[in-house]
């Protein structure tokens, strides 16, 4: 609906009859002086999310936004959703140590992507990437949250959210809970680094054109008379395949598994990508198998109806579960999922206390993390414990 200059001064009537006309709706598309003034006039309503060329006019409804984690989580355990994103509870024992080794697989991965799509020559593209790696292990000083104060961190994320080396928060961390070499229980961080310089043998013909790296995509995906649902993914990489242009992710691991196109993560990475599927890139930490068992690329194909299925029932169905949970104040927890294939629930201790004891085991096992952000290192590895 376009809007011509002579209706501007009767923009409080348009803005009623827009209301009314596209109640069912929520979103019109208009010029840029009407745009500015919807968002003013209903300041005092819920803040709407913006979609070029569109906009959300604010209404009533409630606003939710999901990540692949945050869903995942919530079809798993009401409880267990309640004491990692509303009470920010994280081990003191610090990452898993497949997290930590998946993450300098991950940084080095992103590293040296990045530098291809931006048409550095392979083997500096390698050499940073591996560097970064080394950084990731070793830890910056100079941007970890242990070593700063609260006054720092927040006068820095005030600004460009940078620090003086040029990283994000805890962007170069360092790793606690892996040994240099790997034993039977852990994989050594040489180990991981090794197995990087294999990948990159393996794939050193490899025809992948990257374009993207690290890039956050949200979106509206659902919307009715009630709920609104944002759906945010943070993509490890973006590629032209010659079959077309896909998401990417890595995931490590330190054994073979059948892989199930059943994942919130990838569905939600196609529709935002508007593909018909996402790739998932298999690095695998064995080491008595070759690499082409290793490493390998598998395509998560979707059909238009799986994807439709899943936006605009199975995502609206936890959404009102999870409004549910918001109302009453009961998370409900789940017993089945307390001891699952990877480990053990990092909150099984607590569920194991009696009500009166849970709050003594909080204070002794952990601690208050930041608020819930999309973070590479909570889905690069299969082997979360």
């Amino acid at each position: 609906m376009n809007i011509d200059d002579d209706m501007l001064n009767k923009l409080p009537l348009v803005v009623q009859f827009l209301r009314e006309q596209h109640k069912s709706i929520g979103r019109i598309t208009c010029n840029g002086r009407l745009q500015r003034f919807l968002y003013r006039d209903e300041q005092e309503m819920t803040t709407p999310t913006m979609l070029t060329p569109d906009i959300i006019i604010p209404s009533n409804k409630k606003n939710l936004v999901f990540d692949a984690t945050m869903l995942s989580s919530l079809q798993g355990c009401g409880r267990f959703v309640d004491l990692r994103f509303n009470h920010n509870l994280i081990s003191k024992r610090g990452k898993s140590n497949s997290f930590e080794v998946g993450s300098v697989v991950h940084k080095v991965f992103e590293t040296f992507y990045a530098h291809i799509a931006k048409g550095f020559k392979r083997p500096l593209a390698i050499d940073n990437g591996m560097l970064a790696g080394q950084l990731y292990i070793a830890g910056c000083k100079t941007c970890s949250s242990e070593l700063l104060t609260k006054e720092v961190i927040q006068m820095v994320q005030g600004k460009n959210g940078t620090f003086e080396c040029g990283h994000k928060l805890d962007e170069y961390p360092g790793v606690k809970n892996t040994p240099p070499d790997s034993d039977k229980k852990y994989t050594g961080w040489k180990w991981a680094l090794s197995t990087c310089e294999q990948y990159f043998e393996f794939y050193k013909n490899d025809f992948w054109v990257p374009l993207e790296t690290e890039v956050v995509k949200g979106e509206v995906l659902y919307e009715d008379d009630n709920i609104r649902i944002l759906w945010k993914a943070k993509l490890d990489l973006t590629v032209d395949t010659n079959q077309g242009i896909y998401p990417v992710d890595h995931k490590t691991s330190k054994q073979r598994r059948d892989t199930l196109s059943l994942s919130n993560q990838f569905m939600g990475q196609a529709i935002l990508m508007r593909s018909n599927g996402a790739i998932k890139n298999n690095v695998g930490f064995q080491k008595t198998l070759p690499p082409e068992e290793k490493f390998t690329r598998e395509m998560m194909s979707y059909s238009h109806d799986r994807l439709f299925e899943w936006q605009s029932e199975i995502l609206p169905t936890w959404a009102y579960k999870y409004l549910e949970y918001l109302e009453t104040g009961y998370w409900t927890p789940n017993f089945s999922h307390c001891d699952g294939k990877f480990g053990k629930c990092v909150y099984h201790k607590i569920c194991e206390s009696e009500r009166s004891g849970r709050e003594s085991v909080i204070n002794q096992d952990f601690i208050v993390g930041p608020v819930w952000d999309i973070e590479p290192e909570e889905l690069v590895s299969e082997d979360s414990e």
